[in-house]
Parts: structure tokens; sequence; C-alpha cells
């Protein structure tokens, strides 16, 4: 009988997770990208196609990705780890809502050369990390080749960067910055349920973190 009273409890489980884990980050996924590729017909500039084109790029891998990678080798059970996972992914992406300057200038072209280098370096990253990416800090694998091996986050790494340029490329200089203070501070948290985590599945975690660094080389 307890088998038999489990067995809904169970399918409906695996629906919840189906949801929450592949059919609604594809669809905020392909609403990224449909952006993405809308903005490269209507950019201004060779430039502002190019980051369109890089974004369309990333965002495109995370729907593969995401709905490729095989089940976590251990499911993370913090729920405020969840949050924060979810949370600093949305901050990301609202630092875009604040405008983008088209005056020109030094610090429009300091925007796009980060927007344009961060972008090529979260793409090059998560292509390595493959299928072990995740939004939540599940763990699918341990991976320490390629810019894996100068920081232990090198996707954040590369939003961040790519982030930045959007705030100094801004309309509303102070208030994208203060969001991309909230980022970064919401990353750094992130990062630490994940690597809780995964120090709990792969013990020779701790000789990879004590000769990397967490987001910046040589520095944090």
């Amino acid at each position: 009988m307890s088998e038999l009273a489990a067995t809904p409890i169970t399918r409906v489980s695996d629906l919840f997770t189906l949801v929450g884990s592949r059919m609604i980050p594809t669809l905020l996924f392909t609403t990224m990208a449909t952006v993405s590729v809308l903005g490269v017909g209507a950019a201004p500039s060779v430039s502002a196609a190019a980051f369109h084109a890089l974004s369309a790029t990333l965002w495109g891998l995370f729907i593969v990705l995401i709905n490729i990678r095989p089940a976590p080798l251990r499911r993370n059970r913090s729920a405020v780890g969840v949050v924060v996972a979810l949370v600093s992914q949305l901050a990301v992406i609202a630092v875009g809502l604040f405008g983008a300057r088209t005056d020109g200038g030094v610090a429009v072209l300091a925007s796009d050369v980060l927007l344009i280098a961060g972008l090529a370096f979260a793409i090059c990253s998560v292509a390595v990390l493959g299928r072990c990416f995740g939004i939540l800090p599940d763990v699918r694998g341990l991976v320490t080749r390629g810019p894996y091996r100068l920081v232990r986050h090198p996707l954040y790494l590369g939003e961040l960067t790519a982030v930045l340029g959007i705030v100094l490329g801004s309309r509303r200089p102070l208030l994208a910055g203060g969001t991309w203070l909230v980022c970064v501070g919401l990353q750094l948290a992130r990062t630490s349920y994940e690597e809780r985590n995964i120090r709990a599945e792969f013990p020779q975690y701790d000789e990879y973190a004590a000769r990397t660094k967490r987001l910046i080389p040589g520095v944090l």
C-alpha cells in the first residue's frame, strides 16, 4: 500500500521538477534569445550588432544545455540557495533595463569592449562547462579545464564583465551601477552555495580551490 500511495506523489514531484528545472528556464532563455536576435537587425552600430549576436549565442547555449543536462549528482537542499541563484540571474537581466547611451565617447567605447569581451568569455566558459551547466546550486560534475583553470566561476566573471559594460554605457549609470553591485554580491553568495555542494561531492575540490580564485584571477 505504501508503494502505491507513493506513486502519484512521485509523479507530481517529477512534474514540478520538469516545469521548474527545464520548462520555465527554457521559456525565459528563449524569450531573451529572441529579443537578442531581433536586436541584431535593429542595431544602430556594428558593436551593438555584435553584442546582440553574442547575447543570442549565449542564451541559445543555455537553452540547449538546460535540456540535455543529466540529473544532478547532488541536489541543492537550501531554499535560500535557490532564491539567491534565481534572483542573481534576474538581477543580471535587470541592469539592461536602464537604457543605453548613444552619444559615443570613451565611456561608450569602454562599454562596447567590456560587453563583447565579457560575453565572449562567458560563451567560452559555458561551452566548456557543457552538460554540467545549471542555474540552481546542484552538482552535475567538476570542471577544471579551459577558463576554469583561471577562476572557479568564469561564467559569472564573463556575465559580470558584460554587465559592467552595460553600466558604463547606461543613461542611468548610478542606478545601473548600484544594481551591478547587487549582482556582484548575489553572485558571490551564489558561488558559496555551489561550492559547499561541490565540496561535499568531490573531496579533490579543496585542492583545486587552493590554487584558483573564485571570480577574479589573482584577486578574489
